[in-house]
């Protein structure tokens, strides 16, 4: 049977889309993570450059056609239009195609080069890109991702954020690329370089041998009791007036048991409250709480609306707004195209604030993260040199509750926890609310979908005990990738010159 020529230029392509998907939620066989990406490396080593730009193209719209996957079923929920919401999915697709492309030609360039040994970094620095990128900033599908459920072997999160981890974990991919499939010099399978292959088995082992020092050092901590606030209430698509009936019940019902169970602290989800800087909050708890809280809500001030973290410590409301905004959610660009006017999109921008702030309550110096917030890794880093003693976040992912992007968030929030050696608290509408200690272990997690007021008994140390600039190997990455780019552009100028 005579194998179709797409096929075999292609099933590289295919194979690493399809094992790197299986990595993520829902399948989650996190360890795909070490192999998946190994045939397409190999296939970019004798790839043309236009055929490196064609397999990156590829390569991306594959693996986010199943990544964001999840966009159908929660856009057709929201508009009632099956055919609306596969546009969404398509376009996001066709993007990551646009912006895969060039990872393919600058890992094409690195082994032509003979710069093998940056390809990890180009593949972070690209990660760092698209979790950056003006306008359609999405840090979503990080290599690492997965292995966030192992925090006893990728605690050098904390000198790197999860973008040195997605370097690390390519490096069994690269080596893999290279003893599996050889590269053929005149009819020959040359082995790969004994000093390459030994460099990255020190680099791997030795951050893995970093990594588990750091877990099993934890911090010296004081003990904080923390009420865990879930309403069980549908805040994506509950009517507005039975929301606020179904809240006011709950936020008193679990005001009352924090109470009883002596807490510290009670934190409840992004949306609860509402408010303006002349008066307290509006929400179920009234404006004197009984109990401590953090609580995520909106409040306006002049002309503008601000997602903002409340916290009441007992004599005194303070407030921390949202920087970080959701795109098409909390803020619409190109608001005036045509086609966007079939998707029931907000009528009105929110405004990111000017600064990062933290809260404190009783002392305690709490870095807010508001959603889709605990997604960067920044700004976790930056409440950790603010003085964040403990990060709190505050969702709504009802919108995607059933879906693998469920999962993701909230992995997403563990990542933030072990990148900044802070213990984090994390409470949804219906889910997912959890907690973490200091090194990005699970402590607790309330059950999905039901009123809940988890008691957790939290470890707070003295600060962030990470490098307080990680974010500087991300920034390491991006001068890599230009200079792969400008190195491979300036030896093709100087041999046609030649």
């Amino acid at each position: 049977m005579k194998i179709p020529r797409w096929l075999v230029r292609t099933w590289p392509v295919l194979a690493s889309a399809i094992l790197l998907g299986l990595a993520f939620p829902p399948a989650n066989l996190a360890l795909l993570v070490f192999a998946g990406a190994a045939p397409w490396l190999a296939s970019l080593r004798d790839a043309s450059a236009r055929g490196s730009l064609k397999s990156g193209f590829l390569f991306g719209f594959l693996f986010f056609l199943f990544q964001m996957f999840w966009l159908v079923p929660f856009v057709e929920r929201w508009t009632g239009r099956l055919g609306t919401a596969l546009v969404p999915w398509l376009v996001s697709a066709l993007i990551a195609g646009l912006v895969y492309a060039p990872l393919g030609w600058m890992i094409r360039e690195c082994w032509r080069r003979g710069w093998v040994w940056l390809i990890p970094l180009v593949w972070a620095g690209h990660e760092g890109f698209r979790a950056y990128m003006p306008v359609l900033a999405f840090p979503w599908a990080i290599l690492a991702g997965p292995l966030g459920v192992f925090p006893g072997f990728v605690q050098h999160a904390a000198a790197g954020t999860v973008f040195l981890v997605s370097a690390w974990a390519l490096l069994p991919n690269l080596a893999l690329a290279m003893f599996v499939w050889p590269q053929v010099v005149e009819g020959t399978a040359r082995p790969p370089s004994p000093r390459l292959t030994l460099w990255m088995a020190v680099a791997f082992c030795g951050l893995m041998g970093l990594s588990t020092v750091r877990y099993a050092q934890p911090p010296t901590t004081e003990r904080k009791v923390v009420t865990l606030g879930q309403p069980g209430v549908d805040m994506a698509f509950t009517p507005p007036e039975e929301e606020q009936r179904l809240l006011y019940y709950a936020g008193n019902l679990i005001q009352s048991r924090a109470k009883q169970q002596g807490t510290d602290l009670v934190v409840f989800p992004e949306g609860f409250a509402s408010g303006d800087p002349s008066q307290p909050p509006f929400g179920a708890l009234g404006p004197s709480p009984e109990v401590p809280v953090v609580m995520g809500g909106r409040r306006r001030e002049g002309d503008k609306t601000y997602q903002t973290a409340f916290a009441w410590d007992g004599k005194l409301w303070s407030h921390a707004d949202k920087t970080r905004l959701v795109v098409f959610g909390e803020y619409v660009p190109f608001r005036g195209l045509p086609i966007l006017s079939g998707f029931n999109l907000p009528s009105g921008d929110l405004s990111p604030a000017d600064e990062l702030k933290t809260v404190a309550v009783d002392g305690l110096v709490i870095g807010p993260l508001l959603c889709f917030e605990g997604a960067f890794p920044d700004l976790a880093e930056r409440h950790g040199r603010l003085g964040a003693r403990m990060l709190a976040q505050m969702s709504i992912d009802d919108w995607y509750e059933g879906t693998p992007a469920w999962d993701q968030l909230w992995m997403s929030s563990v990542w933030r926890s072990i990148e900044s050696g802070l213990p984090l608290v994390r409470v949804g509408g219906r889910g997912r609310t959890l907690a973490t200690d200091a090194r990005g272990n699970i402590l607790a997690a309330a059950p999905v979908g039901q009123m809940a007021a988890l008691r957790v008994e939290v470890g707070v140390p003295a600060g962030s005990d990470a490098f307080p600039y990680r974010m500087g190997f991300v920034y390491l990455c991006w001068a890599v990738c230009l200079g792969v780019m400008a190195g491979a552009l300036l030896r093709g100028r100087i041999g046609r010159a030649k």
